[in-house]
C-alpha cells in the first residue's frame, strides 16, 4: 500500500465501535481467535528507524518522531506491507458493570440443571496503530489507513442484539462479542524531513474489517477456570 503524507501507519485510532450481539452467520469463515482482554500484539511492536545518513534507532519515542514527520506538507511517505497480512477475530466478554450481565455461575452442590438465559450487552471496540511500548501515534486528520485506504479515524458503527446462552452444571458462562481484524507489518519510506529521509521497518497495523463486525458467541468454561475477561 502506498499513500502520500501517510502520517499514521502507526497511531491511535480515535473512533470507537460500539458493538452488541447479533450472531455471526454460519457461512462466516473461522479465523484465529484472540483474547482481546490480554492481547498485546500491537504493543509488542519493535520497529527500527534508519536515516539516510546511517543513524539507526529502536527507541519507540524516536520512531514516533520520525513518523510524525509524515504529517508535514513538505514530507512524502509511503508504506509497503511486509509478508502476508493475518486475519484474526478479537473477542471480548461484554461489559457488565452496572448491568448485571453475567457471568452466569452454575457451580456448587446445588447445580443440577441447565441455566438458560437470553443475554444482551455491548463492548466498546477501539483499535489502534502502535510502534511499541504503548507509544501510539495520533492519526493525521483525514489520513486514510489500510490496504484499501477506506478506514479512517472518523469511522464509527453501532450494532445491537442479544443471544441465548445455556450454562450446564459445573460451568461458568458469559456473552462474548468479537470483531474480525487484519494485522499487517509495514516498512515506511520517508522522503524529505530530518537528515533528508528515513526508512522505518517493523511498524504494526491492526485494522477492523467491516465485513466482520457482527460476531457474537458464548464464553463457557468449567467452574474454577478462567473466562476471557479473567486474564
Amino acid at each position: 500500500m502506498n499513500f502520500t503524507r501517510m502520517g499514521a501507519v502507526a497511531g491511535a485510532l480515535t473512533a470507537t465501535l460500539a458493538v452488541a450481539v447479533p450472531a455471526a452467520s454460519a457461512a462466516d469463515p473461522e479465523l484465529t481467535a484472540v483474547n482481546g482482554h490480554s492481547d498485546k500484539w500491537l504493543e509488542e511492536a519493535t520497529p527500527t528507524v534508519e536515516y539516510k545518513n546511517g543513524i539507526k534507532d529502536t527507541d519507540a519515542t524516536r520512531v514516533k518522531e520520525a513518523l510524525d514527520q509524515c504529517k508535514s506538507q513538505s514530507v512524502s511517505c509511503a508504506a509497503t506491507t511486509v509478508g502476508t497480512p493475518e486475519k484474526v477475530t478479537k473477542w471480548f466478554d461484554v461489559e457488565n458493570t452496572g448491568t448485571g450481565t453475567g457471568p452466569i455461575e452454575n457451580c456448587g452442590e446445588n447445580a443440577t440443571s441447565d441455566i438458560k438465559q437470553t443475554l444482551g450487552g455491548m463492548h466498546a471496540f477501539a483499535w489502534g496503530w502502535n510502534v511499541g511500548a504503548n507509544m501510539d501515534i495520533e492519526v493525521a486528520k483525514g489520513a486514510k489507513i489500510g490496504i484499501k485506504g477506506e478506514y479512517n479515524q472518523t469511522t464509527t458503527e453501532t450494532k445491537t442484539g442479544s443471544i441465548d446462552i445455556i450454562v450446564k452444571p459445573g460451568e461458568r458462562g458469559m456473552l462474548k462479542v468479537g470483531h474480525d481484524m487484519e494485522r499487517s507489518v509495514s516498512d515506511v519510506t520517508i522522503q524529505g524531513g530530518k537528515f533528508g529521509g528515513a526508512t522505518i521497518s517493523g511498524v504494526r497495523t491492526e485494522i477492523p474489517l467491516k465485513e466482520g463486525a457482527k460476531r457474537a458467541g458464548t464464553d463457557i468454561v468449567k467452574c474454577g477456570q478462567k473466562l476471557l475477561m479473567d486474564k
